[in-house]
């Protein structure tokens, strides 16, 4: 019988709503597969999946990898592929070996924080080749992954180092950091301490028991482990003898061994620091201060220049002694937190007639920064120049949104005058402030720049509103408190698919939990295709969230918690 080799095959993961075989199953249905899963609270047992599947994928913790393989194998049809996607492959694939169907092992050499294949690699053991196998390879390289063929044992052999070594090494450097209990100063950081403590945070974010079973199963570890304890305590004894000699020639012999690879490390090293947040991983909390200290002491960036309606306000949250710096961007602000120059920044999110302010949502997405809170504020518009009555006025300089907000008024009142746009309210005011020119803008800036107010409360809809968002480092009890922020604010990325929105909700629905905001921007990123926010009735932190998160795990790639709103 001919086989249809143009077949979409059906795919089945068992383990599919852990981390990494719930990211295959997203990658797989944003390719238009259909997906089987089973899990722990399935429906779907592990043996009616096998029997059905057409490539069955095993992605379950290293320690039972093989039991569920022994479990199924016998039960994957021969026309099938049996495949699994651990971090180590010796065993699975020898219990493997025995099913009568193809067979593959696959290691992704990548986390299901990614976002897209393109220049990832995936390690193919390949054991009993069928048609589903090139299959897989096909479909990988499509979506631009490099795929890295080698015996199991080999792939082993590589990851107790490139793994197990370098992540039990990490685990001791961060270990002795927290038993020192020190405050750090940022002053003295320096760039390879930078670089370090990145890898050690990223380390720390996953799973330990995977990184036990990394370390613990892999039989070519305790041999390399025999030999690192063997160098460490031959360094400490340098150390400690003082023997400048011995260490130095320890060093020079790495360092001519790797000496094709230095200059790349430096320069790279280099561009990384560049780009990437310079704030280390945090050992102890610092201590809380009272909210009208803490304020007194920070600086608070704002979208300016001085007089804006993001000036005026921050204004009403901060006193007015308080250190404000203005900056012509919302990235400004944004870069000037992460950059550690500044505390807090007040940055517009939304107004009630003009809708979302895209900068600010690009800018949570790009910096890894927390809202610590949000509050409204009533935008209302003055007409303002140097001339006596409005009557004289024959040019007006605001911005587009402005104009769209008082265009009843400025028709009734106006309806002759040029208008001008321009790329901020108070920005014209500082290049001219001829006679005959009017602004509209904030009553601060009327105060600020000594113009006459020749109207006011000139916007046609006086229930104009714009939400701003408080931004700063890391979450702020003190400011949370101050500005009552109860809701969550969270951002997903999601594959673009059929029914993903209405599944993602549901499990909002399920927790019996109310979303207030529901924002949609694309992404531009295969092969997900837009990115979520959406504001949460619930107190952060607190077990519902915790409960929340773990749920949308399943649908989401990414899961980030912005803060509080």
């Amino acid at each position: 019988m001919k086989k249809n080799i143009n077949k979409k095959p059906l795919i089945g993961i068992i383990g599919g709503n852990g981390k990494i075989g719930n990211w295959f199953k997203n990658f797989f249905e944003s390719q238009g597969l259909k997906v089987l899963i089973s899990d722990i609270d399935t429906e779907l047992t592990n043996i009616e999946l096998a029997k059905s599947a057409d490539i069955v994928m095993v992605s379950v913790p290293i320690k039972v990898t093989q039991k569920v393989i022994e479990e199924i194998r016998h039960f994957v049809r021969k026309d099938a592929l049996l495949c699994d996607n651990t971090s180590l492959k010796s065993a699975s694939v020898a219990a493997m070996k025995k099913a009568k169907s193809g067979v593959l092992g696959i290691h992704p050499l990548f986390g299901p924080q990614i976002l897209y294949l393109e220049r990832q690699k995936i390690v193919f053991c390949r054991v009993k080749d069928n048609q589903w196998v090139f299959f897989l390879k096909n479909l990988f390289i499509k979506n631009n992954a490099k795929i890295i063929e080698v015996s199991p044992e080999e792939h082993d052999y590589q990851m107790a180092i490139i793994q197990a070594l370098i992540h039990f090494s990490n685990i001791g450097v961060a270990r002795t950091i927290y038993n020192q209990k020190i405050n750090f100063n940022s002053s003295f950081f320096t760039p390879t301490f930078r670089l370090q403590s990145l890898i050690i945070g990223r380390m720390l974010a996953q799973d330990p028991k995977l990184y036990a079973d990394i370390e613990m199963e892999n039989p070519y570890f305790k041999k390399i482990l025999l030999e690192f304890e063997k160098e460490i305590k031959g360094l400490a004894e340098d150390v400690r003898k003082k023997d400048t000699k011995k260490f130095s020639k320890k060093f020079e012999e790495v360092s001519s061994y790797l000496a094709d690879f230095k200059r790349i490390a430096e320069i790279k090293s280099t561009e990384v620091l560049r780009i990437v947040d310079h704030q280390p991983i945090k050992i102890k909390n610092k201590e809380k201060i009272p909210v009208f200290d803490f304020i007194r002491k920070k600086k608070i960036g704002f979208l300016g220049p001085a007089g804006t309606f993001s000036h005026q306000a921050a204004l009403s949250v901060f006193p007015r002694n308080s250190n404000l710096i203005s900056f012509l961007t919302i990235h400004e602000v944004f870069k000037n937190i992460n950059d550690n120059k500044i505390d807090f920044g007040i940055v517009p999110a939304e107004n009630t007639i003009s809708g979302i302010i895209p900068e600010t949502n690009n800018a949570l997405f790009d910096y890894p920064l927390k809202t610590t809170g949000s509050f409204n504020f009533q935008i209302k518009h003055y007409l303002l120049g140097m001339a006596k009555k409005k009557e004289e006025i024959e040019i007006i300089r605001s911005k587009q949104q402005v104009f769209s907000q008082c265009q009843k008024w400025l028709r009734d009142n106006l309806p002759k005058v040029k208008h001008e746009e321009t790329t901020s309210t108070t920005a014209p005011i500082l290049e001219n402030k001829g006679r005959n020119i009017g602004f509209i803008a904030s009553e601060i800036a009327g105060k600020i720049y000594k113009l006459n107010v020749l109207a006011e409360d000139i916007e046609d809809n006086k229930e104009n509103f714009t939400k701003f968002y408080l931004i700063s480092k890391e979450l702020d009890r003190n400011m949370q408190k101050k500005l009552k922020a109860n809701k969550t604010l969270l951002l997903l990325s999601v594959y673009d698919r059929v029914g993903i929105l209405r599944d993602i909700l549901d499990i909002f629905a399920k927790n019996n939990l109310n979303l207030t905001s529901l924002q949609s921007i694309p992404s531009h990123s295969k092969p997900w295709d837009y990115l979520f926010f959406l504001e949460v009735v619930v107190f952060y932190p607190s077990a519902k969230v915790k409960k929340v998160l773990k749920d949308l795990e399943k649908y989401c790639p990414v899961v980030r918690v912005l803060g509080v709103s």
